[in-house]
């Protein structure tokens, strides 16, 4: 026999045999590179959900100025911008088209005050900027910011 276990020896039969030459176990460090990998993964969800949570999809400009904004469900939403904030935008004097039949069946819209029409009375609308598809300036020539200024001529002080 030999004196080193991984050298060839004869056997009893005549057969060469060798000795298994222990390995190091690779488990250990496919175990330490796909935890670290689990990791940076981890990491890099929730850096794309802060960041998500964090930005302003849009810039509509300085506060004071009237935007249509439409939400995710379909509701659009016409206000002054009392101020934006990362998560969330605030609106002022806000107003809704409602749409409505006439007697002889044509169709029309108005636009509704929320403080003046709706049961609470609310002042300002806070939304969500997730719940946001798109915020757009009103133009102050519009046939809305006409009928908003109409409405407004009409509000008893």
């Amino acid at each position: 026999m030999s004196a080193r276990p991984d050298l060839a020896f004869e056997a009893a039969g005549g057969e060469s045999t060798r000795t298994a030459v222990p390995q190091r176990s690779r488990l250990p460090a496919l175990t330490l590179l796909l935890g670290a990998l689990a990791v940076v993964a981890l990491l890099a969800l929730a850096a794309a959900a802060w960041w998500q949570q964090a930005r302003v999809p849009f810039q509509p400009g300085a506060p004071g100025a009237t935007y249509a904004v439409q939400l995710q469900n379909g509701q659009m939403f016409y206000g002054v911008l009392r101020r934006q904030e990362p998560g969330y935008l605030e609106l002022a004097e806000v107003y809704y088209v409602q749409a409505y039949t006439l007697p002889n069946g044509q169709p029309g819209n108005r636009v509704v005050s929320r403080q003046k029409n709706d049961w609470h009375g609310p002042t300002t609308l806070s939304i969500p900027v997730e719940r946001i598809v798109y915020v757009e300036t009103v133009g102050p020539d519009s046939p809305l910011a006409r009928l908003i200024a109409q409405d407004k001529a009409r509000a008893p002080r």
